[in-house]
C-alpha cells in the first residue's frame, strides 16, 4: 500500500513540476520580447589581473551606454554593443532556467541564467563558471 501511494506522489509531484517549467517558458517567452538597454552589470569573479580590472572598470559607462538586446516575437535575436552587431535566435529553455542563443554562423548554443524577469526588468547572468556572481540588469525600452 506505501509503494503505490509514494509512486502516485511522485507522478503528481512530477506532473506539477513539468506544469510549471511549460508555465514559467510560456510566460517568460511573452515577457522578454522586446528591446532592452543595460542599467547595470556586475563583474563579479573573473579572477582578471587588476590593469585589466581598471580597464573594464574605465569603460563600464561606455559598454552600458552602447549595448542594446533585442529579442523579436519572430525568435530573432540582436544585439548591438562594443563588440559590434551580433544576429541570431532565440528562445527560453524548456525548464524556464536559460535565454538559449544561437548565432548566425555558429554552431554552439549560448545559455544565459534568468534570474528575475518583469515587463519592465530582466537580470541575467552568465553560464559560466568563470562568471561567478556576475549579472547584467537590464530594463525594457519598448
Amino acid at each position: 500500500m506505501n509503494r503505490k501511494f509514494f509512486l502516485i506522489a511522485v507522478i503528481v509531484m512530477l506532473t506539477g513540476l513539468s506544469a510549471h517549467s511549460q508555465n514559467l517558458k510560456a510566460d517568460y517567452t511573452k515577457k522578454i520580447v522586446g528591446t532592452w538597454k543595460v542599467d547595470s552589470l556586475e563583474i563579479g569573479n573573473f579572477n582578471l589581473s587588476p590593469e585589466y580590472e581598471a580597464i573594464i572598470k574605465q569603460k563600464m559607462p561606455e559598454i552600458i551606454a552602447m549595448t542594446e538586446v533585442r529579442f523579436n516575437s519572430n525568435k530573432k535575436y540582436y544585439k548591438q554593443g562594443m563588440e559590434g552587431v551580433t544576429e541570431g535566435t532565440w528562445e527560453i529553455s524548456k525548464d524556464g532556467v536559460y535565454v538559449l542563443v544561437k548565432l548566425n554562423g555558429e554552431s554552439t548554443i549560448s545559455r544565459t541564467k534568468i534570474i528575475t524577469l518583469t515587463d519592465s526588468k530582466l537580470i541575467m547572468s552568465p553560464d559560466d563558471e568563470n562568471a561567478t556572481n556576475s549579472k547584467a540588469y537590464l530594463y525594457k525600452v519598448k
